[in-house]
């Protein structure tokens, strides 16, 4: 139950994340090198090429829809378990009737 409360939270910090790589795609790339790069000299002086340009914004554009896709996923679960916990909360469970014949 922790890891379903955890989900929306997860799923804004892709849509931020896709945010800033598909709008600002040198900004985030400076700043992943920045952080990953940190015992390295001069990661600051790093140029990235046209295409890793492209294909950070792309995946930035993936990450946004992929969150947005988690985030209206959750909201729905949220809704049918709200829906299932009011229909289950006053009626009381009907017995289930199995009929077993034997072909002996």
């Amino acid at each position: 139950m922790a890891i379903q409360k955890l989900l929306p939270v997860t799923y804004a910090w892709l849509v931020v994340q896709g945010l800033l790589a598909s709008l600002l795609p040198k900004q985030a790339i400076e700043l992943n090198s920045r952080l990953t790069l940190s015992g390295f000299e001069n990661p600051g002086d790093l140029e990235p090429k046209a295409w890793y340009v492209r294909a950070t914004r792309v995946a930035g554009v993936g990450m946004l829809t992929a969150g947005l896709a988690g985030l209206l996923s959750v909201s729905q679960l949220d809704d049918e378990s709200a829906d299932t916990a009011e229909s289950d909360a006053g009626e009381s469970p009907d017995p289930i009737e199995v009929d077993i014949e034997s072909d002996d």
